[in-house]
């Protein structure tokens, strides 16, 4: 483990500090059980334990997962963060089942590298094998949707990977030491709505998958919504007051999901309609991403706000996220058309471009939702007159030159900082670009786009630096969480920041 060591996650076990939560995993050597570190069990005596810093590789070691505390209903782990970036990249194939129709001879392709050197850089760095890993999340993951899903028990076996019904049953029996079923205290089937509100079509039906997804807390959803109704593109996102919806489309099956955040209990109920309902796997990894569920705010918050200029933000705003994206492409696109236009004008665009070139949705998914097409694919752009959308034509070029690369195999599924090294050199990708897609396309934690005159507004508000340079070097206290502090920042204006492109 990186970042803590033995002792440190002995006192956070013993005082089931909340904080810790995700971080790692206790293992007793005298039950043969791991346990998240606010398990209401009893605390063993320190000798008794080890630490591990997933489920996944707790798991791997021989443990089993305790039935009180779940580990696999914790925040996502942040093991792979800040290790070799090739393991965090492979960690994240991994959990987007890179391996449940593929070998690892094939993922290492993927990665440019050996199979074996693969497996000897997942195992130094995860304390797992890729293989361990995978058979560890689909266990994890199939007694998530058991428990916190209204699957059935074969839908459930199919979507976690598993060939047959009787050999989900056998490996979960084998790995927890009760069958399934012993586990199911999931969500009724949900009744459809009655009401006659906007609302209602945005609430779960019968036909629905609903799935909860805990959040690290502390956890703003009104901000989260707040930012998103403010981006939301017309015919493909809804934003109402207390759901984010949008049309999806994941190995040719596409879907509407609904995502309805809540502070108590820190969360996301997650509702996906339609085909895609078949892919609920990928779909919950890209929410937590997309809604950042899983950052250690408590950690985040005490370093940033040890500087004066961000310490009433950070005390205001105590849950802020910073928000991804759904899709690489999606937000490079996005961002394209943000360049030097207000929020408003960059939505119009878009809807327009969603319109013209995006797929229709079919009609028994998009009936009344006000979603009525999917983000077109970059294939479905190339070639296109794009400078008839109503932009300038230097940035219609500029988004024809994006398109072409993602339209390239495997272009978007690189590293984020080659696929960033490849975009800088684009005529009409500037600092201001680079610097954004990294922040919410990548999920880039200290990315930080000082020429910003949102940001640079409000540093000069609350006493700060007025130009990029002087922010950029008072920035470097705030690393390597700066992509938060550039989202208090925006925050802490209360209106939508401003966009800047650096002429290049």
């Amino acid at each position: 483990m990186d970042t803590l060591n033995d002792d440190l996650c002995y006192q956070a076990l013993k005082t089931r500090d909340a904080r810790f939560d995700g971080r790692f995993y206790t293992a007793v050597l005298t039950t043969g059980i791991f346990c998240r570190p606010i398990c209401p069990a009893v605390t063993p005596k320190r000798g008794n334990v080890r630490f591990y810093p997933s489920a996944e590789t707790a798991m791997a070691n021989g443990f089993r997962p305790c039935l009180r505390c779940r580990p696999e209903a914790a925040p996502g782990s942040p093991a792979a963060a800040g290790v070799h970036t090739t393991v965090a990249r492979a960690v994240r194939l991994v959990d987007e089942g890179a391996l449940d129709n593929g070998s690892v001879a094939d993922l290492a392709e993927r990665l440019g590298i050996t199979d074996r050197y693969l497996r000897q850089l997942y195992k130094r760095h995860t304390g797992a094998t890729p293989q361990q890993h995978a058979q560890a999340r689909r266990l994890l993951r199939a007694r998530q949707l058991i428990v916190d899903s209204n699957l059935s028990m074969t839908e459930i076996a199919e979507i976690a990977g598993f060939s047959s019904l009787r050999r989900f049953n056998h490996t979960l029996k084998e790995a927890y030491g009760n069958a399934p079923t012993a586990f199911r205290r999931g969500l009724k089937p949900p009744l459809k709505a009655t009401q006659n509100g906007a609302d209602d079509l945005f609430l779960p039906a019968h036909d629905d998958l609903v799935l909860f997804l805990r959040a690290r807390p502390p956890f703003d959803s009104e901000q989260l919504l707040t930012f998103f109704r403010a981006r939301a593109i017309p015919g493909l996102e809804a934003v109402g007051a207390h759901h984010y919806a949008r049309s999806l489309c994941i190995a040719g099956q596409p879907g509407l999901v609904i995502c309805r955040p809540s502070d108590n209990p820190p969360g996301v109920q997650v509702i996906l309609r339609g085909p895609a309902r078949q892919t609920i796997l990928e779909v919950s990894a890209r929410i937590r991403r997309l809604l950042d569920l899983d950052a250690d705010l408590p950690g985040i918050s005490e370093h940033l706000a040890q500087d004066p200029l961000l310490e009433p933000l950070v005390a205001r705003h105590p849950g802020l996220r910073v928000p991804g994206s759904w899709d690489r492409f999606e937000f490079a696109v996005r961002a394209i058309l943000g360049q030097q236009v207000s929020l408003s004008a960059a939505r119009t665009l878009a809807g327009r471009l969603v319109a013209r070139y995006g797929r229709p949705l079919p009609d028994d998914l998009a009936g009344g939702t006000g979603i009525t097409h999917r983000f077109p694919e970059p294939a479905a752009l190339v070639g296109q007159p794009l400078n008839k959308l109503g932009m300038p034509g230097s940035r219609a070029d500029t988004l024809a030159r994006i398109t072409a690369r993602f339209a390239e195999p495997g272009f978007a599924e690189q590293d984020g900082n080659t696929l960033l090294a490849q975009l800088a050199p684009m005529r009409g990708i500037g600092p201001w670009t680079l610097h954004y897609l990294a922040l919410r396309g990548l999920g880039d934690p200290d990315a930080f786009p000082a020429s910003d005159l949102g940001i640079l507004k409000a540093s000069a508000h609350l006493g700060g630096p007025r130009d990029a340079k002087a922010l950029t070097r008072h920035a470097e206290r705030w690393r390597p969480w700066r992509a938060y502090a550039a989202q208090y920042l925006w925050t802490s204006l209360n209106t939508h920041p401003p966009r800047q492109e650096t002429p290049s």
